[in-house]
């Protein structure tokens, strides 16, 4: 019996009156965090209405109220902010793009071009997403995607008041408009938008008033049990998704949404185990078919009252025991077409076939083999059908999908799959595979290649070779090893749930060639039949992967921290990241079901390689789910291999100390505040006072993202190796993906870095801090070429760039500290004259890089700063490193122990050395206090001791260390060099022999005083040059200890 006709009611407008005339009432049940399921929070209908409120005033701010409709790409973790920005849009007169966490970065491409968007949503909070998206920005060069990020879901759920966001727009005026973007695998290979507009979404709503014939039900479950709580797992980006959401308001249905990671049987136990669990549900057939194969999972599904399933058949053993327990029925919808009405057959044996709605007009054509088409011509009225929504200019639509009629009853139907080649997974996953196949076509000892998986858990990649081109010793293995290079590419054309696996790529046989249609094309259907024996054979479960030469296959080493990083290589190339870290949770990272099934089959080939003390096991899916963490996979690796748990579980993994911990927490939720905070590129990370520069900027908190340009291929093992020596840091790198390092030529075109890489700096970028410069005082300034060059090449990525970013200049007081420079005088903060560098290539190359960071200043509105450096010290800080032995004051420590004589003088140099974590503080002080100000001329700062010291003051200190008589410099000079002029010296432990002429120049200008540097711009903008005290005995005693570890006979 069908309702009245109900008018066509706009989405925001159904939800502002439920939080009006209901407020309290349930909307949602949701899990505290994706990766929780003891902790749940409910949502409100009122609070939902809040939180779409606070989106759309944010999404109006953020667009500065502009009248224009734009399309919004979101993606992100599976929380119920999806659901909140599709209706903010709505309300806001924009259209939100749902894309798919799954999408290949083609995919995602093809996309954006084709729906013009150019603004992308940020609610990613698991690594491979982020990293993705990372990928995705480079990648858009031609169109620069902006990039939003969302606040986190708690935020955007706060019970803070907000106005309310109002809507008043009519039905009548809005219903062709789009109201939300989503889109299906599409039959080109690329994956199409389809529009769904306001109409389409009332389709929904009118599904109650579809006339039902007498003494029948609809088999819609969300009509028969509106109010009941619903069980939802799946993507709420997908078809399903858009629906729960539309429906669960419409129907006034709360729903209880499962945490943001693969459904284990524990978890779904866990969650039926509830108070008051969920009634019903509509989930896929792989979903019900792994918690039917189990007794407490069977027992679990048994709490609910009705299941609807849908996407792909399910298997005739799960169907039946189901359809014992519970109202059993399968659905039949699709992006494009909503859903096809069907009634509730009415014998339960008969779950899986679709009974049409007689008051929904369609019909049914035959394509031959006892197969039939479903179309859909165009009714009179749109009241029902959502295709004619988003097509509107249609008068029939052809599905593609397939039916066989049943043997015996008339009317009923099974759903065979799709007439093109669109393969259906059994979790109701769509992909085309044509693209991927082509392009493995083109390898010369492939003739065809065909992708299977309908019905199934994964793809399959079936190949027939070009059997007069391959050699006579050739072999399966050896073919497919030959081919997996092209394979991994074509693997980037499919989306995650179609990639193929080396485990499940099967070679034809040359006496049953694939099956063409008279245009060439596969038949696919045919290829399937012939080869079903081998498919079947390939998808028994726990098949092991075959034993290739995989980099993988080896055992680990027997240690807890070898097994751990073993297990953290592995999930990072199934992940396709550059590292993961020690600690990573598999529900942080995003891997998906099919990446742990990847993890399950190495762990099971690499066990055979193994010495157990307890028996093999079989790495199932479930196991690793339940372990959920790379620690308790590392754990329980360890313990099969010595039959005990590991002793060093608490001391071998990296810990984060208590300081890092609480700037990580502070980073984690400071992203989501303001603009998200500070992206910087640092040039030169990987050297002494770069190291410390990037060690300060990871513990900003306000620093969000850090890329270090380097010149060496293994920067990141350098920059890790060189914070762990130093007792930097280290964590940062080795458990974030916050630091990112790029091999970069800065001289060249682009920095040397990929078109889409520098387009992403110039599209992001908030500072650059150019430190790398090579300190080499005996080469002319025309050595210094590529550097000049450099500073020209980042300039102008400053002047492009569109966050107008600041640019920091690492300079050096030996630009201004020439003989030219008046003794007694003071040198300002500000360029000074050509003649000021001292006459060294190094001097006057920095001078040259001060002068074009002037004219750039002159000709851009960027913010430009010159750190000019002096001498830096070794650390404040005993545990934080030493000071860099090579430099010159070591050298002479070195070499004054060795010749057991110390310089009572240095020259011309007063002690005005500043420690070079002091250095990297004040530097980032500046960089922080320069983005606070307005643009204007350039500034400069000098960044080094305001407060100097005679060296007669601490060379007593020294001497007593190295157990050496203090003696004048020119005399110690002469006996370096008598030293020096013995062919045996030893530079290990005369180092000072190698700058003997640096030392003779101290004697020679001993007697002429150095100008004074002003420090007002760097007292001004630095609490830590304020609070800097001078070098002291003390301070000196902790750079001697440092050295102790270099120079073991030191006497401290």
């Amino acid at each position: 019996m069908a309702l009245g006709p109900v008018e066509g009611r706009l989405l925001t407008q159904v939800l502002d009156d439920l939080a009006q005339k209901s407020p309290n009432s349930l909307y949602c049940i949701h899990p505290v965090s994706y990766g929780s399921k003891e902790d749940w929070r409910e949502i409100s209908f009122g609070e939902f209405a809040l939180a779409v409120n606070r989106l759309a005033w944010w999404i109006t701010q953020k667009l500065g109220g502009q009248g224009q409709r734009t399309v919004l790409a979101y993606i992100g973790t599976n929380d119920l902010r999806y659901g909140a920005f599709m209706l903010a849009c709505m309300k806001t007169g924009h259209t939100s793009l749902m894309l798919s966490t799954r999408n290949s970065l083609q995919a995602h491409r093809h996309l954006l071009a084709a729906t013009k968007c150019s603004v992308l949503v940020d609610g990613s909070e698991k690594s491979q997403l982020r990293y993705m998206l990372d990928e995705l920005q480079a990648a858009c060069t031609d169109s620069p995607l902006e990039r939003w990020q969302i606040g986190p879901m708690w935020d955007i759920f706060a019970s803070d008041p907000v106005p309310s966001y109002p809507h008043t727009v009519n039905y009548a005026d809005v219903e062709d408009l789009a109201a939300i973007i989503i889109h299906s695998s599409g039959t080109t290979g690329n994956p199409k938008p389809v529009v769904v507009t306001h109409g389409y979404l009332a389709t929904i709503d009118n599904m109650q008033t579809l006339p039902v014939p007498e003494g029948r039900q609809t088999a819609q479950m969300f009509l028969l049990q509106q109010g009941q709580l619903r069980f939802f797992h799946s993507p709420l980006f997908h078809f399903m998704g858009l629906v729960c959401i539309a429906e669960c308001l419409y129907f006034k249905t709360p729903f209880l949404l499962a945490p943001d990671r693969p459904l284990t049987t524990s978890l779904f136990v866990h969650i039926m185990n509830k108070e008051n669990p969920p009634v019903w549900g509509l989930l896929t057939p792989y979903t019900l078919e792994t918690l039917a194969a189990s007794e407490e999972g069977l027992q679990a599904l048994a709490k609910l009252s009705a299941v609807n399933y849908g996407g792909a058949p399910m298997g005739q053993a799960t169907g039946e025991r189901l359809s014992s327990i519970v109202i059993l029925q399968t659905l039949i919808g699709s992006s494009e077409t909503s859903y096809t009405p069907t009634l509730l057959c009415e014998d339960p044996a008969d779950w899986g076939y679709l009974e049409w709605n007689p008051a929904f007009e369609l019909r049914m054509e035959s394509v031959g083999d006892d197969l039939w088409q479903l179309i859909l011509p165009r009714p009179k009225t749109r009241q029902y059908h959502g295709i004619f929504h988003s097509f509107p200019h249609l008068t029939q639509y052809r599905t593609g999908d397939l039916f066989r009629p049943h043997p015996s009853k008339p009317g009923l139907w099974h759903y065979e799959g799709r007439s093109d080649d669109v393969i259906v997974l059994k979790n109701g996953e769509k992909f085309n595979p044509t693209a991927a196949e082509k392009l493995v076509e083109s390898h010369h000892l492939i003739k065809h290649a065909a992708i299977f998986g309908q019905d199934r858990f994964q793809a399959t990649l079936l190949l027939e070779p070009e059997w007069k081109q391959l050699p006579s010793a050739w072999t399966p293995d050896w073919l497919k090893l030959t081919l997996w290079p092209l394979v991994e590419k074509a693997n980037s054309l499919l989306p995650g749930h179609g990639k193929i696996f080396e485990s499940h790529m099967v070679i034809a046989s040359s006496d049953n060639p694939f099956s063409l249609s008279p245009k060439g094309t596969l038949r696919r259907r045919e290829i399937a039949r012939s080869y079903r024996t081998i498919l079947d054979e390939l998808y028994e479960p726990q098949k092991p992967m075959p034993q290739r030469t995989g980099q993988f296959n080896e055992a680990p080493g027997t240690t807890f921290s070898e097994i751990q990083e073993w297990i953290q290589e592995i999930v990072a190339h199934i992940l396709a990241l550059n590292t993961v870290g020690r600690q990573s949770d598999f529900a942080s990272l995003g891997m998906d079901s099919l990446q742990v099934v990847r993890l399950s089959q190495v762990l099971q080939n690499a066990e055979k390689n193994m010495q157990l003390v307890e028996g093999p096991v079989t790495w199932t899916s479930e196991m690793i789910y339940d372990l959920a963490s790379i620690p308790n996979m590392a754990n329980t690796l360890y313990r099969r291999i010595h039959g005990r748990s590991p002793e060093t579980d608490a001391t071998e993994t990296r810990t984060w100390p208590r300081e890092d911990l609480l700037t990580k927490l502070i980073w984690e939720q400071a992203q989501f505040l303001g603009s998200g905070g500070l992206t910087v590129a640092l040039t030169g990370s990987t050297g002494e006072l770069g190291s410390y520069l990037l060690n300060t900027l990871v513990q900003d908190p306000s620093i969000k993202q850090i890329y270090c340009l380097n010149r060496s291929g293994d920067a990141a093992e350098r920059q890790l190796a060189s914070f762990e020596k130093k007792h930097l840091s280290s964590v940062w790198l080795a458990e974030t993906s916050r630091v990112k390092f790029w091999l970069s030529h800065l001289d060249e075109e682009y920095l040397g870095l990929a078109p889409e890489r520098y387009n992403f700096l110039k599209q992001n970028v908030d500072v650059i801090i150019h430190n790398a410069w090579p300190v080499d005082f005996n080469q002319p300034i025309a050595n210094f070429q590529p550097q000049i060059t450099g500073v020209r090449r980042l300039l102008t990525l400053v002047e492009n760039s569109v966050h107008n970013a600041d640019f920091h200049f690492v300079s050096s007081v030996s630009a201004v500290l020439g003989q030219s420079s008046v003794p007694g005088s003071t040198i300002m903060e500000t360029l000074q004259s050509m003649n000021k560098p001292l006459r060294l290539g190094y001097g006057e190359s920095k001078y040259v890089g001060e002068a074009l960071c002037s004219i750039s200043s002159q000709r851009s509105v960027s913010r430009i700063t010159i750190h000019r450096v002096g001498q830096l010290g070794g650390p404040s800080n005993l545990e934080a490193g030493m000071w860099n032995p090579r430099d010159w004051l070591p050298s002479l420590v070195r070499s004054s122990h060795t010749m057991g004589t110390i310089p009572d003088s240095l020259g011309p140099f007063q002690v005005d050395w500043l420690p070079i974590d002091a250095a990297a503080r004040i530097m980032n002080e500046i960089v922080q206090t320069q983005r606070s100000k307005l643009p204007s001329e350039m500034t400069i700062y000098h960044i080094l001791n305001p407060h100097t010291t005679d060296w007669k003051e601490v060379v007593g200190t020294v001497a007593k260390a190295c157990e050496a008589n203090i003696v004048s410099l020119a005399e110690w000079v002469r006996m370096l060099e008598l030293q020096a002029a013995n062919g045996a010296t030893d530079l290990r432990r005369l180092p000072a022999a190698g700058l003997l002429s640096f030392f003779q120049m101290l004697v020679r200008q001993e007697d002429l005083p150095r100008p004074r540097l002003d420090f007002s711009n760097t007292k001004r903008d630095s609490t830590t040059m304020c609070a800097q005290g001078p070098v002291d005995q003390e301070l000196m005693e902790v750079w001697l200890s440092q050295w102790k570890e270099w120079i073991p006979e030191l006497a401290i």
